[in-house]
């Protein structure tokens, strides 16, 4: 049955496959491939030349360099001393004009509370006045300020000093007072004996001087001076500026003298000394008292020094005052820090005398520096002579 089956359907596939063989015979024979093709057109190639090169952009002109944009210099802040501030003033212990100060008992107090005690008025100066924080010159001025007496001269000062003669014999005192307001001035001195010189020999000498003050320096009108005593006359000397001619009176005795530029007198000298100091380097003038008139020289030392004073140790500018052959020599110490204010004054005579002021007292400004002493104690094992008097005026009155 299955052999029947199987023949039968391989014959029926036989004749499905020549059916579809004849079916694809004919109908590939009646298709025409060229007449169902579209025409086609024919294509023409030409050769072209190669197109020019693109021609480069133009070139760009090179940027500028940038310049390096300046940086703003930064300014150095400038450095300002600091203020001086002095100690408050001192009371008064009493109700004179001039101030006496304490001075403890022999032994009583040790060496370094002395010390203590001569330092405790200058103690903030010495600090901020160290020798090589300050100028060698004179004051730096702005270039539209020229430097006078209007400028450089205290409005106002008084001094004190104490008088030894050859270094250790305390003879006295000298006060110095002056006032300025810009264009007049005045100014007192008074020199008198205490202790036992002043038992001994009492003295006392005022001297005053008044005049003009302009950019050209001090112009004295007249200086006076008295005595409490018989000895020395009384002086005087007017500054005829019109005339050219100084009018001189010692006692009765009248003289006349020219009148040479920048002449001042036994007072005024001091004013003209501390502006011109300020100016730096050598200036000279005559200076007159009732007798005559004569030149004096003023040479400063080229730098700063220190000095122990009654204050404490100070900076201090040294002047050499030098005078003709026969006359006192004096030399000064000025205080940059205290306003170019003289701080010791010695003078010396023909026969090598010297008669030495120490600064005691000074106020100005509204302030005051006192010394408890500045008085010089004879080496152990001596005594100070007696005060013996060749004169009854002191070489720095003559």
């Amino acid at each position: 049955m299955s052999e029947r089956l199987t023949r039968g359907r391989l014959m029926a596939a036989l004749l499905l496959s020549l059916l579809l063989h004849a079916l694809l015979l004919g109908g590939l024979a009646r298709f025409d491939h060229v007449r169902d093709m579209m025409p086609v057109e024919p294509i023409t190639a030409v050769l072209l030349p190669p197109p020019p090169a693109p021609r480069p952009p133009p070139a760009q002109p090179p940027a500028p360099e940038a310049k390096p944009v300046p940086v703003a210099k930064q300014e150095r802040p400038v450095r300002t001393p600091p203020a001086t501030t002095l100690p408050a003033p001192t009371v008064p212990r009493s109700g004179t004009a001039i101030e006496q100060a304490s001075v403890p008992p022999e032994g009583e107090a040790s060496t370094t509370n002395e010390n203590d005690g001569r330092m405790q008025a200058a103690a903030r100066i010495e600090r901020d006045g160290d020798i090589t924080d300050r100028p060698k010159d004179g004051p730096v001025m702005d270039n539209a300020e020229q430097l006078s007496p209007l400028n450089a001269l205290i409005g106002e000062a008084e001094l004190e000093f104490d008088v030894y003669r050859n270094g250790s014999l305390h003879l006295g005192r000298t006060h110095y007072q002056w006032a300025h307001d810009g264009s007049r001035y005045r100014i007192d001195t008074v020199t008198e004996t205490t202790g036992l010189a002043g038992l001994l020999k009492p003295l006392r000498i005022e001297q005053r001087s008044e005049g003009m003050l302009d950019a050209r320096g001090i112009q004295p009108q007249r200086y006076v001076q008295t005595a409490s005593q018989a000895k020395p006359p009384p002086e005087e000397v007017i500054f005829d500026r019109d005339a050219g001619r100084l009018s001189l009176r010692s006692g009765d005795r009248l003289s006349s003298d020219e009148l040479a530029p920048a002449t001042q007198d036994m007072v005024s000298l001091w004013l003209e000394i501390i502006w011109r100091a300020q100016e730096g380097g050598e200036f000279d003038f005559a200076v007159a008292n009732g007798r005559r008139s004569a030149p004096r020289w003023f040479v400063p030392d080229d730098e700063l020094s220190s000095l122990e004073t009654g204050l404490g140790r100070l900076l201090v500018k040294h002047i050499h005052v030098r005078a003709l052959p026969g006359d006192n020599q004096v030399d000064v110490w000025l205080a940059p820090n205290l306003r170019w204010l003289p701080v010791r004054i010695l003078f010396t005579d023909r026969k090598g005398e010297t008669y030495d002021q120490r600064i005691r007292r000074m106020s100005f400004a509204g302030q005051t520096l006192s010394a408890q002493d500045t008085r010089a104690s004879a080496p152990a094992g001596e005594r100070a002579a007696p005060p013996a008097f060749d004169s009854d005026v002191p070489i720095f009155l003559r």
